[in-house]
Protein backbone atom coordinates (compact mmCIF):
# COMPACT_ATOMS: atom_id res chain seq x y z
CA UNK A 1 0.00 0.00 0.00
CA UNK A 2 1.67 3.71 -1.15
CA UNK A 3 2.17 6.15 1.96
CA UNK A 4 -0.08 9.34 2.31
CA UNK A 5 3.35 11.07 0.87
CA UNK A 6 3.25 8.51 -2.23
CA UNK A 7 -0.43 9.48 -2.68
CA UNK A 8 -0.30 12.66 -2.62
CA UNK A 9 2.75 12.75 -5.12
CA UNK A 10 0.55 10.73 -7.78
CA UNK A 11 -2.20 13.11 -7.47
CA UNK A 12 -0.35 15.81 -7.89
CA UNK A 13 1.31 14.56 -11.07
CA UNK A 14 -2.67 13.42 -12.36
CA UNK A 15 -3.71 17.24 -11.03
CA UNK A 16 -0.53 19.07 -12.74
CA UNK A 17 -1.29 17.28 -16.20
CA UNK A 18 -4.99 18.41 -16.29
CA UNK A 19 -4.34 21.80 -15.79
CA UNK A 20 -2.10 21.83 -18.17
CA UNK A 21 -4.40 20.39 -20.47
CA UNK A 22 -6.54 23.32 -20.29
CA UNK A 23 -3.95 25.75 -20.76
CA UNK A 24 -3.15 23.66 -24.15
CA UNK A 25 -6.75 24.77 -25.33
CA UNK A 26 -6.00 28.31 -25.41
CA UNK A 27 -1.76 28.18 -26.20
CA UNK A 28 -1.37 30.02 -29.26
CA UNK A 29 -5.37 30.90 -29.41
CA UNK A 30 -5.93 33.76 -27.19
CA UNK A 31 -7.97 36.15 -28.06
CA UNK A 32 -7.24 40.40 -27.26
CA UNK A 33 -10.34 40.09 -24.40
CA UNK A 34 -8.89 36.96 -22.53
CA UNK A 35 -6.10 38.36 -21.19
CA UNK A 36 -5.21 41.87 -19.23
CA UNK A 37 -2.68 43.13 -17.08
CA UNK A 38 -2.64 42.74 -13.31
CA UNK A 39 -1.99 45.46 -11.03
CA UNK A 40 1.42 44.59 -10.17
CA UNK A 41 2.24 45.03 -14.12
CA UNK A 42 2.00 41.33 -14.79
CA UNK A 43 -0.45 39.64 -17.50
CA UNK A 44 -2.92 36.83 -16.40
CA UNK A 45 -5.02 35.08 -18.87
CA UNK A 46 -8.40 33.13 -18.74
CA UNK A 47 -6.14 30.02 -19.00
CA UNK A 48 -4.54 30.92 -15.78
CA UNK A 49 -7.74 31.84 -13.71
CA UNK A 50 -9.20 27.95 -15.62
CA UNK A 51 -6.64 25.98 -14.57
CA UNK A 52 -5.77 27.07 -10.99
CA UNK A 53 -9.92 27.03 -10.80
CA UNK A 54 -9.45 23.18 -12.00
CA UNK A 55 -6.42 22.85 -9.25
CA UNK A 56 -8.24 24.43 -6.62
CA UNK A 57 -11.46 21.99 -7.20
CA UNK A 58 -9.26 18.90 -8.10
CA UNK A 59 -7.24 19.28 -4.16
CA UNK A 60 -10.39 20.29 -2.12
CA UNK A 61 -12.74 17.70 -3.33
CA UNK A 62 -9.62 15.37 -2.61
CA UNK A 63 -8.03 17.43 0.56
CA UNK A 64 -11.06 19.54 1.38
CA UNK A 65 -8.87 20.32 4.71
CA UNK A 66 -5.88 21.34 3.30
CA UNK A 67 -4.57 24.99 2.88
CA UNK A 68 -4.48 26.60 -0.96
CA UNK A 69 -2.22 29.74 -1.80
CA UNK A 70 -1.90 30.50 -5.43
CA UNK A 71 -1.50 33.51 -7.81
CA UNK A 72 -4.92 34.65 -9.17
CA UNK A 73 -7.24 33.90 -6.26
CA UNK A 74 -7.42 34.08 -2.58
CA UNK A 75 -5.91 32.29 0.03
CA UNK A 76 -8.33 29.55 1.39
CA UNK A 77 -7.13 28.29 4.91
CA UNK A 78 -6.68 24.87 5.88
CA UNK A 79 -6.33 22.68 9.32
CA UNK A 80 -4.40 19.28 8.58
CA UNK A 81 -1.12 20.90 8.38
CA UNK A 82 -0.39 20.42 4.93
CA UNK A 83 -0.76 23.72 2.28
CA UNK A 84 -0.87 23.32 -1.47
CA UNK A 85 0.86 26.22 -3.07
CA UNK A 86 -0.15 26.84 -6.89
CA UNK A 87 1.27 28.65 -10.63
CA UNK A 88 -0.98 27.73 -12.73
CA UNK A 89 0.99 29.32 -15.90
CA UNK A 90 4.58 29.89 -15.13
CA UNK A 91 6.05 32.18 -17.55
CA UNK A 92 2.40 34.01 -19.11
CA UNK A 93 4.69 36.35 -20.82
CA UNK A 94 5.94 33.30 -22.84
CA UNK A 95 2.46 31.75 -23.03
CA UNK A 96 0.58 34.78 -24.20
CA UNK A 97 3.45 35.19 -26.68
CA UNK A 98 2.59 31.48 -28.26
CA UNK A 99 6.12 30.55 -26.88
CA UNK A 100 6.60 26.73 -25.23
CA UNK A 101 8.55 27.57 -22.29
CA UNK A 102 5.60 27.87 -19.68
CA UNK A 103 4.53 25.27 -17.27
CA UNK A 104 2.30 24.28 -14.15
CA UNK A 105 3.76 24.46 -10.86
CA UNK A 106 2.26 22.56 -7.78
CA UNK A 107 4.16 22.06 -4.32
CA UNK A 108 2.65 20.74 -1.22
CA UNK A 109 3.99 21.97 2.05
CA UNK A 110 3.39 19.93 5.39
CA UNK A 111 3.98 22.65 8.34
CA UNK A 112 5.60 24.94 5.99
CA UNK A 113 8.09 22.07 4.80
CA UNK A 114 7.58 21.66 0.53
CA UNK A 115 7.76 18.23 0.76
CA UNK A 116 6.44 17.60 -2.94
CA UNK A 117 7.14 19.44 -6.27
CA UNK A 118 5.62 18.95 -9.32
CA UNK A 119 6.53 21.37 -12.65
CA UNK A 120 4.91 20.36 -16.09
CA UNK A 121 5.63 21.55 -19.07
CA UNK A 122 2.00 21.15 -21.24
CA UNK A 123 3.55 22.40 -25.05
CA UNK A 124 6.27 19.72 -24.48
CA UNK A 125 4.73 17.24 -22.40
CA UNK A 126 7.62 17.09 -20.18
CA UNK A 127 7.07 16.54 -16.82
CA UNK A 128 9.51 16.74 -13.61
CA UNK A 129 8.58 15.90 -9.99
CA UNK A 130 10.03 15.07 -6.42
CA UNK A 131 8.99 14.29 -3.04
CA UNK A 132 10.98 14.33 0.16
CA UNK A 133 13.36 10.59 0.06
CA UNK A 134 11.02 9.46 -2.90
CA UNK A 135 13.60 10.52 -5.25
CA UNK A 136 13.51 13.13 -8.28
CA UNK A 137 11.76 11.78 -11.57
CA UNK A 138 11.74 13.54 -15.32
CA UNK A 139 9.31 12.04 -17.71
CA UNK A 140 8.96 13.43 -21.48
CA UNK A 141 5.78 12.21 -23.33
CA UNK A 142 4.40 8.64 -22.76
CA UNK A 143 8.29 7.16 -22.28
CA UNK A 144 8.67 5.85 -18.73
CA UNK A 145 10.06 7.87 -15.89
CA UNK A 146 13.99 8.10 -15.24
CA UNK A 147 15.68 9.69 -12.59
CA UNK A 148 16.64 12.92 -12.30
CA UNK A 149 20.41 14.14 -12.52
CA UNK A 150 22.22 17.71 -11.05
CA UNK A 151 24.95 18.40 -13.46
CA UNK A 152 28.38 17.45 -11.38
CA UNK A 153 29.99 20.82 -13.18
CA UNK A 154 31.88 22.69 -10.29
CA UNK A 155 34.11 24.92 -11.86
CA UNK A 156 31.73 28.51 -12.89
CA UNK A 157 34.22 28.35 -16.31
CA UNK A 158 32.53 25.44 -17.06
CA UNK A 159 29.20 26.31 -16.42
CA UNK A 160 26.05 27.42 -17.67
CA UNK A 161 23.38 29.20 -15.55
CA UNK A 162 19.70 30.21 -16.84
CA UNK A 163 17.57 33.21 -15.25
CA UNK A 164 14.45 34.04 -17.06
CA UNK A 165 15.40 37.81 -17.95
CA UNK A 166 17.90 40.54 -17.57
CA UNK A 167 15.15 42.99 -16.62
CA UNK A 168 14.89 41.52 -13.30
CA UNK A 169 18.40 42.37 -12.44
CA UNK A 170 16.58 45.56 -12.00
CA UNK A 171 19.33 47.83 -9.79
CA UNK A 172 22.65 48.23 -10.02
CA UNK A 173 24.23 45.92 -7.58
CA UNK A 174 21.84 43.59 -9.21
CA UNK A 175 23.13 44.56 -12.73
CA UNK A 176 26.49 44.71 -11.95
CA UNK A 177 26.62 40.93 -10.22
CA UNK A 178 24.95 39.61 -13.42
CA UNK A 179 28.07 41.19 -15.49
CA UNK A 180 30.03 39.08 -13.12
CA UNK A 181 28.50 36.27 -13.54
CA UNK A 182 27.80 36.47 -16.92
CA UNK A 183 32.12 36.90 -17.18
CA UNK A 184 32.93 34.15 -15.27
CA UNK A 185 30.73 31.47 -16.30
CA UNK A 186 31.21 29.59 -19.73
CA UNK A 187 27.42 30.61 -20.53
CA UNK A 188 24.55 32.40 -19.87
CA UNK A 189 21.12 31.67 -21.08
CA UNK A 190 17.54 33.12 -20.82
CA UNK A 191 15.49 29.81 -21.41
CA UNK A 192 12.52 30.70 -19.31
CA UNK A 193 10.98 30.62 -15.60
CA UNK A 194 10.04 27.00 -14.36
CA UNK A 195 11.43 25.36 -17.73
CA UNK A 196 14.59 26.13 -15.94
CA UNK A 197 14.51 23.76 -13.03
CA UNK A 198 13.75 21.27 -15.89
CA UNK A 199 16.76 21.60 -17.19
CA UNK A 200 18.41 21.85 -13.45
CA UNK A 201 16.79 18.50 -12.92
CA UNK A 202 17.98 17.06 -16.20
CA UNK A 203 21.41 18.14 -15.99
CA UNK A 204 20.92 19.95 -19.14
CA UNK A 205 21.93 23.55 -17.22
CA UNK A 206 24.15 23.71 -14.14
CA UNK A 207 22.94 26.54 -12.36
CA UNK A 208 19.82 29.21 -11.70
CA UNK A 209 20.08 32.26 -10.31
CA UNK A 210 16.50 34.10 -10.14
CA UNK A 211 16.66 37.90 -8.37
CA UNK A 212 13.18 37.97 -8.11
CA UNK A 213 10.05 35.42 -7.26
CA UNK A 214 7.08 34.78 -5.36
CA UNK A 215 6.58 31.96 -3.31
CA UNK A 216 4.40 30.25 -6.20
CA UNK A 217 7.53 30.38 -8.76
CA UNK A 218 9.77 28.36 -6.48
CA UNK A 219 7.87 25.87 -3.95
CA UNK A 220 7.72 23.34 -6.30
CA UNK A 221 11.28 23.42 -7.11
CA UNK A 222 12.53 22.95 -3.79
CA UNK A 223 11.67 19.14 -2.91
CA UNK A 224 12.73 18.68 -6.53
CA UNK A 225 16.62 20.56 -6.15
CA UNK A 226 16.40 18.72 -2.49
CA UNK A 227 16.30 15.12 -4.02
CA UNK A 228 18.53 16.06 -6.88
CA UNK A 229 20.89 16.46 -3.86
CA UNK A 230 21.22 20.10 -5.10
CA UNK A 231 21.48 23.24 -2.77
CA UNK A 232 19.37 26.75 -2.59
CA UNK A 233 19.63 29.88 -1.38
CA UNK A 234 19.16 33.40 -1.90
CA UNK A 235 22.07 35.18 -3.19
CA UNK A 236 22.53 35.95 0.39
CA UNK A 237 22.60 32.38 1.21
CA UNK A 238 19.63 32.24 2.97
CA UNK A 239 17.70 28.94 2.69
CA UNK A 240 13.54 30.11 4.20
CA UNK A 241 10.40 30.50 1.92
CA UNK A 242 10.50 34.15 2.91
CA UNK A 243 13.23 34.76 -0.22
CA UNK A 244 12.67 36.24 -3.12
CA UNK A 245 15.65 35.38 -5.18
CA UNK A 246 17.11 31.88 -6.00
CA UNK A 247 20.26 30.61 -6.70
CA UNK A 248 20.48 26.70 -6.95
CA UNK A 249 23.20 24.28 -8.66
CA UNK A 250 25.36 21.00 -7.26
CA UNK A 251 26.95 21.80 -3.96
CA UNK A 252 29.86 22.92 -4.97
CA UNK A 253 29.27 25.33 -7.45
CA UNK A 254 26.78 26.73 -5.52
CA UNK A 255 29.56 27.19 -3.10
CA UNK A 256 31.53 29.17 -5.74
CA UNK A 257 29.01 30.91 -7.14
CA UNK A 258 27.10 32.28 -3.83
CA UNK A 259 30.70 33.60 -2.87
CA UNK A 260 30.61 35.56 -5.78
CA UNK A 261 27.06 37.07 -5.42
CA UNK A 262 27.94 37.78 -1.63
CA UNK A 263 31.17 39.26 -2.24
CA UNK A 264 29.94 41.37 -5.40
CA UNK A 265 26.52 42.77 -3.69
CA UNK A 266 28.76 43.59 -0.40
CA UNK A 267 31.17 46.02 -2.35
CA UNK A 268 27.97 47.91 -3.26
CA UNK A 269 27.60 48.46 0.38
CA UNK A 270 30.68 49.21 1.51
Amino acid sequence: MKSELEQRLDFSVEAAKRAGEVTLKYFGKLDPEQRRIKSDGSPVTVADRESETLLRELISQRYPDDAILGEEFEDKPGTSGYKWVIDPIDGTISFVQGVPLYGTMLACLHDDDPILGVIHMPAFDETVWAATDLGCWHRQGSNPPVRGAVSSVTEPAEAIFTTTSLSYFDTPPLRDLYEQLDGICRYSRGWSDCYAWVLLATGRVDAVIEPSLSLWDFAAALPIIRELGGIWTDLAGNSTLEVTQILAANPTLHATLLAYCEESLESHRV
